[in-house]
Parts: structure tokens; sequence; C-alpha cells
């Protein structure tokens, strides 16, 4: 990355940290872009360069975390692959981002980081292991991700938005049991 792509990233950090900061404040019907750009200190048409509204903005957010949660996914698998391990993994990953989840939460605007995830399940499919994964089609596997992503995205959604939410090892183990009973009981 040259020294001008450097600052772009920098002004879009800039610009998604005050957005945030402007959540905590009002909700996201009420911040405008001249609001955004006046809290990162810089000019309106500098927002302009990088994103074509607010929603494009929450987009780099979600794209962002998405890929940082990849990573965190892969170099988890490098030192254990077990499922248990892939959960926490999940948990800890999201828990480090409740903050602005929350806010997202409150918003009506967590369905965005869906709607970013979606597309990226099938390659995690491809790319780790699950007890659940089989040899099917792309449309097989295209449902199998379909179903876990909205279980998991439903338990996250619940979770960050409790007053008090449990530890992230603990709703690993609690949903390690779960599955693992529900393996038990579908093979009788």
């Amino acid at each position: 990355m040259n020294g001008k792509q450097r600052l772009a990233e920098q002004s879009r950090r800039w610009f998604w940290e005050a957005f945030v900061a402007l959540l905590e404040e009002k909700n996201y019907q009420e911040i405008s872009i001249s609001e955004i750009a006046a809290r990162a200190q810089l000019a309106r048409r500098t927002f302009y360069r990088s994103f074509k509204s607010k929603e494009d903005l929450l987009d780099y957010y979600c794209h962002g975390k998405i890929a940082e949660y990849l990573d965190s996914l892969k170099e988890s698998e490098k030192t254990s692959n077990s499922f248990d391990d892939l959960l926490l993994t999940f948990f800890e990953f999201w828990w480090q981002e409740r903050r602005t989840l929350r806010l997202l939460i409150k918003n009506n605007l967590f369905s965005s980081l869906l709607e970013a995830w979606t597309p990226q399940s099938v390659k995690i499919y491809d790319l780790f292991q699950a007890p659940w994964h089989i040899q099917g089609t792309q449309i097989e596997i295209e449902y199998i991700m379909s179903f876990s992503t909205g279980g998991f995205w439903n338990i996250l959604n619940s979770w960050l938005n409790k007053k008090n939410p449990e530890p992230a090892q603990q709703l690993a183990s609690t949903l390690s049991k779960a599955l693992n009973r529900l393996m038990v009981v579908s093979k009788d």
C-alpha cells in the first residue's frame, strides 16, 4: 500500500469511528454525512471519495470485520481445529466487537453484517471442518451454511443484546453441548 492508499484507509477508519461515536448519541436515521465528516474532522467531499452513503460506510465495516474474523479463524486452526475451539474463536472474536454490534442491533442494522456474511459462508465451509459437513452439491452446501449462519447470528444477536451477557467460553460450551446432544439424538 502506497502513502496515498494508507491515507485513504486512515480516512475511512476515521469516518467509521466518527459514525460509531454518533450512533452512541443518536439514531442512525438522524445522522447526516455532514455530521460524520465534521466528527471525523475531514471534509464532506473526502467522505464521498470513499463512500456513496452511510450504508456504504456500514458495508465497509461489515466486510472488514468479516475478513478479520476469517483471518482469526485461520490462525486458530493452526493450533487446533476442534469444533469446540472454532466455536470459542467465533464468540471471542465477536465479543471484542460487542460495543459496535450492540449499536448496530439497537439501530436495526445488525442484518447488514449478516448480509455481508452470507456470501462468505460457503468459503468458510470449504476452509474449515465441522460436524455437519457433507460431501454435497453446491446447492446443498449453500442450504447447510444458510441454516448454520442464521443460527449463529441469532445466537450472537440474543447474546450481545443482553444487559450482562455470559462469557464467550460459557456460551461456546453451552452451544457445543447442545449440538453434541442433537447429534446423539439424531442418530437414535
